[in-house]
């Protein structure tokens, strides 16, 4: 093996002295020589992670690199490495996760220690991915198999807990967790079958723990149960931020924000640097207000100065997440919905422009650029945008096509391209003769 200490001593003090270039470009150099190499890893994704946050450029490599056609799973994660050393984001950390996972078995030793540590990085971000969760909980049980670490196979369950939380329609991830479950008692039985009977109830009572603290949150009940072992455990670990945070979010999930909000300022208290839990209280302060207001109106009272404010609260705390973590353009994205609905067009439109290069919502922010630049009488733009947003709509009889041409056709109105705005009208009325007034629309402009 060769030695690297060096190197990694270079690279540290590139850190310290907030020469970010140059610790990742060591770092890159070291990955070359030793693939399995934790340490480095870890140092990278602090250089990289350092660099976004204080606004650095893209490096040393320029626009080179981070690309790789190769079927050599060593070369396609050396690829996915500068790759993310430019963009230390999800999707940056996924795609390292993904590649060592491919790497595991035929490349160097230690690719499923790099695959959960990026996978964890990915997840950190606090951004929900189904996919990097299923593949996250996948990985620590590759780890199980080959360690019998109850640590790795209890993450697994986690891992897949979460996934059903965020979406509890995932056609796989109930069935593999309970399979899994029964995997750890077995395991259990086997580590305590020398133990005696109070082994054996020791044994039992946690999984009867583990099986509480996994399940999803749907009543104040099941909420209760839970809290009783979090509280249990925070009484044995009260510096113990993962358990505040858990706290946290058993809380909100029932609508408790004041005891939500407690929770995420104690485990943010421990880790003042932790922007996933920073996330959590914007998350529950935005909650709130969203209640207060449906009560509000429940009760029949005017809610139009709470509905200002509500947004005036999402347009800082999205502002906030978007300074906090820039190349996150799902940040922009939300950020630009909200500005538009305060009438902050030109802002607005800028952070579409933003977004439109992420795929999840390339196709709204075409869309919202269209309104945009409608607004603004760029009208040529506008119709660049609807046009943009067209051609990424597969169902072309649904009511999203229909809505995006609707729109466009009055561009075209505006424009007095009569014959444009008269094509896109006939297409919806064979469509749909009842939709909006394109149909008289239609009438309109041929009668001229």
């Amino acid at each position: 093996m060769v030695d690297l200490s060096k190197h990694m001593q270079r690279a540290r003090q590139a850190v310290d002295r907030r020469q970010y270039d140059i610790a990742i470009e060591v770092c890159l150099e070291c990955q070359e020589i030793d693939p399995g190499n934790m340490e480095n890893y870890q140092l990278l994704v602090d250089a990289a992670k350092r660099r976004a946050r204080e606004g650095g450029k893209k490096g040393l490599f320029g626009g080179l690199g981070g690309f790789s056609f190769s079927k050599d799973p060593q070369k396609q994660l050396s690829a996915a490495v500068k790759k993310m050393s430019k963009s230390p984001d999800l999707k940056g950390f996924q795609a390292v996760g993904d590649a060592a996972m491919k790497a595991n078995g035929s490349g160097p030793k230690g690719m499923l220690d790099l695959a959960i540590f990026m996978y964890e990085e990915a997840r950190a971000t606090g951004l929900f991915n189904a996919q990097l969760l299923w593949d996250l909980a996948h990985a620590y049980q590759a780890r199980f198999q080959s360690t019998k670490e109850m640590g790795d196979i209890e993450s697994a369950i986690k891992a897949l807990a979460e996934l059903e939380r965020g979406m509890p329609s995932h056609p796989e991830a109930s069935r593999t967790a309970k399979s899994w479950e029964a995997l750890k008692s077995m395991a259990r039985r086997a580590e305590n079958k020398s133990g005696d009977y109070r082994d054996q109830l020791a044994s039992d009572g946690s999984a009867r723990r583990n099986e509480v603290m996994n399940r999803i949150i749907r009543t104040p009940e099941d909420a209760k149960e839970v809290l009783s072992f979090v509280d249990k455990d925070l009484e044995a670990n009260p510096k113990d931020k993962s358990l505040w945070q858990k706290k946290g979010d058993v809380h909100r999930r029932v609508n408790q924000f004041d005891e939500a909000q407690a929770a995420y300022e104690k485990a943010q208290e421990i880790d003042p640097h932790d922007f996933v839990i920073t996330m959590r209280i914007g998350d529950t302060k935005l909650a709130r207000s969203r209640a207060e207001l449906q009560q509000a109106e429940a009760e029949g009272q005017d809610i139009s100065a709470g509905k200002q404010r509500l947004l005036e609260l999402e347009i800082a705390e999205y502002r906030l997440r978007q300074q906090r973590q820039p190349t996150e353009l799902s940040h922009s994205f939300h950020l630009a919905t909200k500005l538009m609905a305060a009438g902050e067009i030109d802002e607005a439109a800028s952070n579409f422009q933003k977004s439109v290069g992420d795929p999840r919502y390339k196709k709204q922010s075409h869309f919202h650029l269209g309104t945009c630049f409608a607004k603004k009488k760029l009208l040529d733009l506008a119709v660049q945008q609807y046009t943009s947003c067209l051609s990424l709509i597969e169902d072309d009889l649904g009511d999203e096509a229909k809505d995006v041409r609707y729109h466009r056709a009055r561009v075209y109105e505006a424009q007095g391209k009569v014959n444009e705005a008269e094509t896109d009208y006939t297409r919806l009325v064979e469509l749909d003769l009842g939709y909006k007034d394109a149909a008289q629309r239609l009438s309109a402009l041929r009668s001229n």
